[in-house]
């Protein structure tokens, strides 16, 4: 039997493990950007990308499924989502620090301390509202991110398909033609006996 002909399954829980682990590089890129001032578009992009090749390196397969995609896509927006919720915390981290220095507050809170408390601090409809927007604007700006990849990507496979038809347009001529020759050959060969 044909090696090439023969697929494996691909193993979704481990790819789903490996788009996780992979797409963390989305989500610690989105953090780091948030902290310079960014809207961290790029981040998705990355975060994306990554849960693909993660998802196609742990359940072992070569190709990029429909459910490779679409489970890439969710984990990397739940791990963007998660991010955006650190960075919530850490910025309410940061506020109580200043307040402490300020002595607007007489006591600080850890990270920890400050991710426990985000509810509280978005019960404020103001606050949330801006993180939303933020949150918003980053989703949108990586899920255009996401669709100019998976038009390259439809377009790279298109490119590939058409080759693929003309190689093999081509060598079913070549082997027309070969047969004709052959045929030829067979036909002078009987004619001359």
């Amino acid at each position: 039997m044909n090696s090439n002909s023969i697929e494996t399954k691909e193993n979704v829980l481990a790819g789903a493990v490996g788009a996780f682990l992979f797409s963390l590089v989305g989500g610690i890129l989105w953090f780091v950007l948030y902290q310079i001032g960014y809207v961290a578009a790029l981040s998705g992009l990355v975060g994306v990308i990554c849960a693909v090749k993660g998802y196609t390196f742990f359940a072992k397969t070569k190709n990029e499924s429909k459910t490779c995609l679409v489970l890439s896509v969710i984990i990397a927006v739940l791990v963007l989502a998660i991010s955006w919720y650190l960075c919530i915390g850490y910025d309410i981290y940061l506020a109580y620090q200043e307040w402490f220095a300020a002595g607007e507050v007489d006591f600080t809170l850890n990270f920890f301390e400050s991710v426990r408390v985000i509810p509280l601090f978005l019960a404020e409809k103001e606050i949330l509202v801006g993180y939303l927007a933020n949150l918003g604007l980053g989703l949108l700006f990586a899920g255009l991110g996401v669709i100019s990849y998976l038009s390259s990507r439809e377009k790279k496979m298109k490119k590939q398909a058409a080759e693929a038809a003309v190689r093999a347009e081509a060598k079913a001529k070549a082997e027309a033609e070969a047969n004709r020759e052959a045929d030829r050959e067979n036909e002078y060969a009987t004619d001359s006996e």
